[in-house]
């Protein structure tokens, strides 16, 4: 993306990242590996007090790792005062408006759900093997996120902001257990949109809008081995649920069409998603519900026809 492509929020995050980077390698380059982003500050698509950044800090030495953490924790929140990033509104680091919203944003943080970094010591992490390694993420990671989605993002949208390249290094493993946990991770943030709707609709219909955009990733991933560009990962997405066949092709579109689950109603609904993503939601409790149930229902279908055409090889 050109400059003149880029947006202002775009702009600014570019900004506020290059001053990060800059002050954090001043201090301890030395002690650095690389660092590395990934997610919408990297793809362009970075949106004031909606987005967050994802950053891969990786050091030389064990020794390093927590006091590179405590002077990155310091120059993000001095750089997001400074550049007016209001990261604190997003990111799990930071505070709520509430007890309810705090509450949230600890167990986001424990979920390492929009945390802006985390920094790794030289073995925490098998690249070549696409695999983490470090104690306190190993059950995590081994048993519900989805490290397949995460690498293959990293070393296809990834960039690299100091230090050397080790993207091409990275080999992201397409085993079915991998695959599963790419579906089934965007289908449990939706459940969790679901239940905390009634209590905080701008922040569930946000899990619901994040879920909706992973989903499309993992569809992608799981029945093509890619993430598709542009319109080709939407398409990817939609036509997910066509099992193939003339009689399980009728049966899917009856009930799609009873429960708003055409391949343009998805369209239409991944379109008013995106338009929430820049905008934000206006809506109360009720609105933010059906929304919430609806994204919930478009995953579950995608992720049925998924497992069935992976399974039965359609």
């Amino acid at each position: 993306m050109s400059e003149s492509q880029k947006t202002a929020d775009q702009l600014k995050a570019d900004a506020f990242l290059q001053e990060f980077t800059a002050e954090l390698t001043k201090a301890y380059g030395r002690e650095i590996d690389f660092i590395l982003l990934f997610g919408s500050a990297a793809r362009g698509e970075f949106i004031l007090g909606k987005s967050d950044v994802d950053l891969i800090i990786q050091v030389k030495s064990n020794s390093a790792v927590k006091m590179v953490e405590a002077f990155a924790e310091q120059i993000f929140w001095k750089l997001d005062e400074k550049h007016g990033m209001q990261f604190r509104q997003v990111v799990s680091t930071g505070s709520g408006t509430g007890i309810l919203e705090d509450v949230v944003k600890l167990l986001e943080k424990q979920a390492r759900l929009y945390k802006p970094f985390e920094v790794f010591g030289p073995n925490d992490i098998d690249w070549s093997r696409g695999k983490i390694k470090r104690l306190d993420l190993l059950p995590g990671a081994t048993l519900v996120a989805s490290q397949l989605t995460l690498f293959y993002k990293m070393k296809r949208e990834g960039k690299i902001l100091y230090g050397r390249d080790i993207r091409p290094e990275i080999n992201p493993r397409f085993t079915a257990w991998e695959k599963l946990k790419a579906i089934w991770t965007p289908q449990a943030l939706a459940l969790a949109a679901v239940i905390l709707s009634p209590l905080l609709p701008k922040k569930a219909v946000g899990y619901a809008t994040k879920a909706l955009f992973y989903e499309v990733e993992s569809a992608n991933i799981v029945l093509k081995d890619a993430i598709p560009s542009g319109q080709e990962k939407i398409e990817g997405f939609v036509s997910a649920s066509e099992l193939g066949g003339r009689f399980l092709d009728d049966v899917r579109f009856c009930l799609e069409a009873k429960l708003g689950l055409l391949s343009d109603q998805k369209r239409e609904f991944l379109r008013k998603a995106a338009q929430i993503k820049r905008n934000g939601f206006q809506g109360g409790g009720w609105e933010a519900l059906r929304f919430c149930l609806r994204a919930f229902g478009v995953i579950w279908e995608t992720n049925a026809a998924v497992i069935l055409k992976s399974g039965a090889g359609l």
